[in-house]
């Protein structure tokens, strides 16, 4: 149970729990197994209910319990609805052979960036993301261009390398926008198969998910199926 969860839980039993629907929505959302298990219609309600009860040693009936993932099911299944029909319509394809640089966050390091970004060949093939954080970018580029990229920039504004990633890509329809959950069910698909992302970078409708290179085809798979569902 995450810190957050646990105060949440204190604080309701205090107050004999007044809004338990409230509070057994959110065990739902931390709990990636018992969210799916809903989603497909497969969860016997009674048993969850005594099960949510027993483990976060709450006081309120059993009834109460299922009324509230009763409600939860039915009403998140128009969302999941939403949520496949964008996934249906994304098209996904994995980047392989990539590197990564972990940068500083100053003038010299921009200016270089900005020298770098005319000679990439976007045209040709060749790939060049940057993901600015509020201390450091990070440039994902071509493994190839690993050596080259490393020299353009001095050692001690490099805070870090990988030259053993991949990307899995999404283009999204203009729908997107309008339907939340889609980027947290591709990452709770990934956590439950045990695949951790890096990184992900996230413009417009186009979602781009950094992984391990030994995990990349996996984690394609595991998009690829969820899309096509």
């Amino acid at each position: 149970m995450t810190h957050s969860l646990k105060a949440r839980t204190k604080e309701m039993i205090k107050k004999k729990i007044n809004n338990i629907r409230e509070f057994v929505w959110k065990i739902i959302d931390t709990d990636i197994a018992l969210k799916k298990d809903i989603s497909r219609g497969i969860l016997n309600l009674r048993a969850a209910a005594n099960y949510i009860i027993n483990k976060y040693k709450i006081k309120v009936s059993i009834d109460s319990v299922i009324s509230a993932l009763r409600r939860y099911s039915t009403t998140k299944k128009q969302d999941s609805r939403d949520v496949y029909s964008i996934l249906k319509k994304a098209e996904v394809r994995a980047i392989t052979k990539m590197a990564l640089l972990s940068l500083k966050k100053n003038e010299d390091v921009t200016q270089k960036l900005g020298r770098i970004l005319p000679g990439i060949d976007f045209e040709g093939g060749e790939v060049l993301r940057i993901l600015e954080g509020s201390k450091l970018f990070r440039i994902i580029f071509d493994k190839k261009s690993y050596s080259k990229m490393t020299n353009e920039f001095k050692r001690q504004d490099i805070i870090d390398s990988n030259k053993n990633i991949s990307m899995v890509e999404m283009i999204y329809p203009k729908e997107l926008e309008k339907t939340p959950g889609v980027f947290s069910s591709i990452s709770n698909e990934l956590a439950e198969n045990d695949i951790s992302i890096i990184d992900a970078l996230i413009c417009s409708n186009e979602h781009i998910i950094i992984v391990d290179e030994k995990d990349i085809l996996k984690a394609f798979e595991v998009v690829n199926n969820l899309c096509s569902d």
